[in-house]
């Protein structure tokens, strides 16, 4: 009887987890009477005073980031977080390569666990490049039809050609003089105009 009333107790105390480290619990088991086999989750603790940041890109983009790139990453319309690439998986799974980014300032109050956000890696410099603001409107490298405004309450259509971008700015490779006036918003409506009156 105490050799089972040993075992029972050793049992007993093997059942009782124990959190390894400091840290905040945020999802536990709660099915009362569930048979819990080994190596089950029951429990998930986080240390909330730190963060990384989780992403994905399409695969076809894989050639272009790497460990030590430089990130942004973006919470809310304009607040900015910078950071570095510090892991990116060798495996595409479902078209996306995922990758990982140490913050510069991991311990930020803006910061919270699930948080989804917009993640830009840097993949290239260019300097003395003429540029307008990114928009809906580009959808990558190659020509546009785009609007500028002539000076005389008119925008006229004008064929642009466009190159890499960021976030915020689209690179003008052809077509656009430094002060011109471009619509980054949708003009799709106007699409058969050549030019259109400004009121």
């Amino acid at each position: 009887a105490r050799k089972n009333l040993g075992e029972m107790s050793r049992t007993l105390d093997d059942a009782q987890i124990k959190a390894p480290r400091k840290a905040t619990l945020t999802f536990i088991n709660d099915q009362i009477g569930q048979k819990v086999s080994e190596g089950e989750k029951i429990a998930i603790i986080s240390d909330l005073s730190h963060f990384k940041v989780d992403g994905e890109i399409a695969d076809a983009y894989g050639d272009r980031i790497r460990v030590g790139s430089k990130a942004v990453v973006r919470i809310g319309r304009s607040e900015r977080m910078n950071g570095t690439v510090s892991n990116v998986t060798p495996l595409s799974r479902n078209g996306v390569i995922s990758f990982s980014v140490r913050l510069d300032d991991d311990a930020d109050s803006r910061l919270r666990s699930g948080l989804k956000t917009d993640v830009y890696i840097m993949c290239n410099v260019m300097e003395d490049v003429r540029r307008i603001k990114n928009g809906s409107f580009y959808t990558g490298p190659g020509s546009y039809e785009l609007f500028v405004f002539n000076g005389d309450d008119k925008l006229e259509r004008r064929s642009v050609r466009l190159g890499d971008s960021n976030f915020e700015f689209v690179e003008v490779v052809d077509g656009l003089n430094d002060g011109d006036r471009v619509v980054v918003s949708d003009m799709k409506r106007f699409i058969n105009a050549t030019s259109v009156k400004v009121k």
